[in-house]
């Protein structure tokens, strides 16, 4: 439909660490708040160093010399438990903070495996890390795993029903595979819960367009644009409800801002082209066929009526529909 399920588009949360059970040693939490900062910044290779330094030095065993202490480790790549009575591993909670804030910044690279394998390490460590549980769901949903992803998001409701990005995520995931209802009622909540957030009102935005209530999902779109004017996709969303309704002229606009943004938006070239097509426009239409041909070569099938139309004598109008966008 769109690039609205993408790493860049999925709200990855970064801990700043609550740490109850222990105490991280200065030096691994001076790590851990350089990565913090590196990655917000966009600095990912940076951040990584950071938080993989941190993960090195929090990792570190500390033995509890309390033979009778109760306290059980965490499984981990790090340690193992030979002797219960002996002595007893500890794992510094921000070991697992650290791995969670390497995950985002692997994620957000694309490199997929190595995110999924720091979000599970960081959970085996702290199960309750709501944060992973989202996180990891975006990894499994960028890897093609809807279900998974879905049964992260759940978790991390089920643990914190107040956390809005996981019912934007998981609304946005619904929404891909056809479930419009649920999709709507998760991004309901994800505005109620934060009503800032532009990437839940511009998925509401496509699942009111899939329901052909346009007027709304033109606000939803506005009110996305108002909070974050930087986000292609919901551009995109507001010309597809003005291709539908043939408003032509406001339609190509809207693709115009998509493309300006990302000038690699083959759906957007796509469907200017239709837009330009309706005008008439047949030699132009055809150069933005070409051009989404080019960037991404899946959208052949789509695209070759909409090429035989443009070249036919004389050009064929295009009859859009919702399913269609």
């Amino acid at each position: 439909m769109s690039r609205r399920i993408s790493l860049s588009c999925i709200l990855f949360l970064l801990s700043t660490a609550a740490l109850a059970q222990g105490q991280p040693s200065s030096s691994a939490n001076k790590y851990f708040e350089q990565g913090n900062r590196e990655s917000k910044r966009g600095d990912l290779d940076q951040a990584i160093a950071a938080f993989t330094r941190a993960i090195e030095i929090s990792s570190q065993p500390m033995h509890n010399k309390r033979s009778n202490d109760t306290l059980r480790t965490a499984a981990n790549s790090f340690s193992t438990i030979e002797d219960e009575t002996s002595g007893i591993t500890v794992i510094d909670p921000l070991t697992a903070h650290a791995l969670n804030g390497r995950g985002v910044a692997l994620l957000k690279k694309g490199n997929i495996e190595q995110a999924l394998n720091d979000f599970e390490r960081a959970l085996r460590i702290q199960p309750n890390l709501v944060e992973a549980y989202v996180n990891r769901g975006g990894a499994r949903y960028a890897q093609g795993d809807t279900d998974g992803a879905v049964s992260d998001w759940t978790r991390a409701i089920e643990m914190n029903p107040k956390l809005a990005a996981a019912y934007l995520d998981r609304g946005a995931a619904l929404l891909q595979i056809g479930k419009v209802d649920e999709a709507v009622a998760d991004l309901d909540k994800a505005i109620a819960l934060d009503s800032k957030e532009a990437k839940a009102y511009g998925h509401r935005g496509f699942a009111r367009m899939l329901r052909n209530d346009f007027d709304r999902a033109i606000a939803d779109f506005d009110s996305a644009i108002t909070l974050n004017p930087r986000l292609p996709w919901v551009f995109e969303g507001r010309g597809c409800v003005k291709l539908v309704r043939n408003e032509l002229e406001q339609a190509i606009a809207d693709f115009d801002q998509a493309i300006a943004l990302d000038p690699e938006f083959a759906t957007a070239y796509m469907k200017r082209g239709l837009a330009l097509l309706n005008q008439g426009k047949a030699t132009e239409a055809l150069r933005d066929f070409e051009q989404a041909q080019t960037i991404e070569p899946s959208l052949n099938d789509r695209l070759t009526p909409f090429i035989e139309a443009a070249r036919s004598s004389p050009p064929k109008r295009i009859a859009i529909t919702p399913n269609e966008m």
